[in-house]
């Protein structure tokens, strides 16, 4: 933990890995400095509250994780079939075909089986330690094939369908980040961040701001260093999908991890990234993939369609896009 006092605001931090990314915490609590011992009160308030953060994501990577073989999760890929599955698994699979059908299955929870096919069969930073057999196309067992997943909310069962397999990767990761936000709120704290990886959510203001606003930054996609702009928002919250990030050869091809579950390909459209600022980040990640994969023609009326939503589309041209209502920094977006 570090701490930093800056007279009535004291700045806690933490940062720690789960879920293979970095997970950073950030509160920003009012606290009266002259009040004896209110400073010590806090920081062993913050510390709890913390803590109890960390093990929201530990419990969520061990039991969501298609990279652990001993994971609820992966259990239910290799049996198919599962009996009163844990609250969270269950909640995970039930929000998750709630966004397919929300979406229309342009994000699709069961595109594993493309996934691996296309090499995505362990961890990233595995990937090029693997053989990865060559594999021109990808094709989907069965379309649309989340509605063939069946839920029993009685039993917590869930059944999925011959050949089919779940992958919770982004959606595990962005409802786990708005379940530590409720527990930061829960717990009497306002002004807070909590960043994991591409999902974001900043709550309150921003003490480090004279204007009180959170200014989120735009990785460039194509070098990986520095911003191309930086994202306004507030109680909000933002992820960023990108086709540029988890990238590998396979049979002389360069593949991603975004799968087109219209085609069962990996996407290919003339975008590099989309970042999407949404009342959640469950909502932010999944409307993220699901305009990255729709393209520029059908990405923005997506977008538009979702209240309190808002996105920046960037190009393989490096172009910025953005759909109404969208506040950035660098004023070099076009709006769509």
């Amino acid at each position: 933990m570090n701490y930093l006092i800056k007279a009535e605001t004291i700045e806690i931090s933490t940062v720690f890995r789960a879920m293979n990314t970095e997970i950073e915490l950030i509160l920003y609590p009012q606290v009266n400095s002259a009040r004896p011992g209110a400073v010590k009160a806090i920081k062993q308030r913050a510390e709890i509250a913390l803590g109890q953060v960390k093990l929201l994501f530990s419990s969520a990577e061990e039991r969501l994780s298609r990279f652990k073989p001993e994971s609820e999760l992966s259990r239910l890929n290799r049996e198919g079939h599962l009996e009163k599955a844990s609250l969270l698994l269950y909640e995970s699979v039930q929000a998750a075909l709630e966004m397919a059908k929300g979406t229309e299955g342009i994000y699709d929870p069961t595109i594993l089986n493309a996934l691996e096919a296309a090499g995505y069969n362990v961890s990233f930073e595995l990937i090029g330690q693997n053989r990865i057999t060559s594999v021109d196309k990808f094709v989907f067992p069965v379309a649309t094939s989340y509605k063939r997943v069946t839920l029993d909310p009685s039993e917590r069962s869930i059944r999925l369908a011959p050949g089919t397999k779940i992958d919770l990767g982004g959606i595990a990761k962005g409802m786990t980040v708005d379940r530590a936000a409720a527990l930061l709120h829960q717990a009497g704290f306002t002004n807070f961040v909590v960043s994991a990886g591409g999902d974001m959510y900043v709550s309150g203001s921003n003490p480090r701001n004279a204007a009180n606003t959170w200014k989120v930054g735009v990785l460039n996609p194509f070098t990986g260093e520095g911003a191309l702009t930086e994202l306004v928002a507030r109680d909000a919250a933002v992820a960023t999908s990108a086709v540029t990030k988890r990238r590998w050869m396979q049979g002389g091809k360069e593949r991603n991890h975004l799968i087109d579950p219209r085609s069962g390909q990996p996407v290919d459209n003339g975008i590099a990234t989309v970042s999407v600022v949404a009342p959640a980040a469950r909502l932010a990640d999944v409307f993220a993939k699901t305009a990255l994969i729709l393209g520029l023609e059908e990405g923005p009326k997506f977008i538009e369609k979702q209240p309190g939503c808002s996105a920046l589309f960037v190009t393989t041209e490096g172009r910025m896009l953005k759909t109404r209502g969208l506040q950035e920094t660098s004023r070099e977006a076009v709006e769509i």
